[in-house]
């Protein structure tokens, strides 16, 4: 509960100031909730509040540096780690100035996550949300104790330098070790992300690199992953990803397809897992729902779901 009300009492403290004078920008509020029913092989079926969230984002500009920031609560039946309790989920800084770069600091959303993974992670029910996670893949959508520096864009091109320190009491202060090359144009993108744990951190040193791309064009929507794993302690694998999406009208088809392999010398099955999605949006805000996944191997349970999802 104390999260709860640090988390409350901070977002009623900055919503009732959002009209100061002169060149302070309002931050913007908003919100997602998602309702879903699902029926998941070996489970009852279940009616529930998938994801809740509320926050505030928004910039103010200084002649040195534009402050970036963004604090955000969040609810959710399906989320364990939460034990149905309203949490912090994001709370973060970006320093950017336009020659220089940028400075990240914070926690939540890990920024591989956002620049890589969330390219194919694109279903409304079966993704790497923490109130989800039924997904192959290993890297984590959650981080705290995250420094970032952001370089400035040239011709589209641009790297990030992320330290990672979620262990604080471990006598390494830099957990994982990430650098990340970004190619982003308009509808095309391509990148590269190179993370390393340190041995007080994971005892095998384990490196993860994974490479994604995305292309756009009109309504149609196609992206690719790849992620390698050496050293991992829960056995070496390749994991691949494509996600596709077509949009005609208010509906949008979504089609994605994810693969495991283990290593020889991993005494694993390869995974694979199948997922479909359509919906259709009432308006800008409202929208329904259907999702079907399917595990090949049955390591994930099947799984078909029904929801809809209110934003503002």
């Amino acid at each position: 509960m104390k999260k709860t009300t640090i988390c409350l009492t901070v977002l009623a403290a900055l919503s009732s100031n959002l009209a100061f004078a002169g060149d302070f920008i309002a931050p913007k509020v908003y919100g997602d909730i998602q309702g879903q029913v699902r029926l998941e092989d070996n489970k009852d079926y279940t009616a529930e509040i998938r994801l809740a969230s509320i926050g505030l984002k928004g910039m103010h500009k200084t002649d040195l540096v534009n402050v970036i920031y963004n604090l955000e609560g969040e609810y959710s039946d399906s989320d364990n780690a939460n034990n149905d309790d309203l949490t912090i989920s994001e709370a973060k800084l970006i320093l950017k100035n336009k020659t220089f770069g940028g400075m990240f600091f914070g926690m939540g959303t890990v920024g591989t996550y956002v620049d890589l993974y969330s390219q194919v992670d694109i279903f409304d029910s079966n993704n790497m949300h923490p109130s989800s996670a039924s997904t192959l893949f290993r890297q984590g959508y959650k981080g705290s104790n995250q420094i970032a520096y952001i370089s400035p864009s040239y011709k589209g091109l641009s790297f990030k330098l992320a330290l990672v320190s979620p262990d604080d009491e471990n006598d390494a202060n830099i957990d994982i070790l990430g650098l990340r090359v970004i190619y982003r144009t308009d509808n095309f993108s391509f990148i590269v992300n190179r993370a390393e744990m340190d041995e007080k951190f994971i005892p095998t040193g384990y490196v993860r690199t994974a490479v994604a791309t995305s292309y756009k064009l009109d309504n149609l929507y196609v992206a690719g992953l790849l992620e390698h794993n050496v050293d991992d302690p829960k056995g070496d694998s390749n994991a691949y990803a494509v996600s596709t999406s077509y949009q005609l009208d208010q509906v949008t088809f979504k089609l994605g397809y994810q693969a495991k392999q283990y290593a020889d010398d991993v005494a694993k099955e390869n995974e694979a897992l199948y997922l479909a999605n359509v919906s259709y949006a009432v308006d800008k805000h409202f929208s329904v729902y259907a999702e079907v996944a399917e595990s090949a191997k049955d390591t994930l349970n099947d799984n078909i779901n029904l929801g809809l999802n209110f934003k503002f």
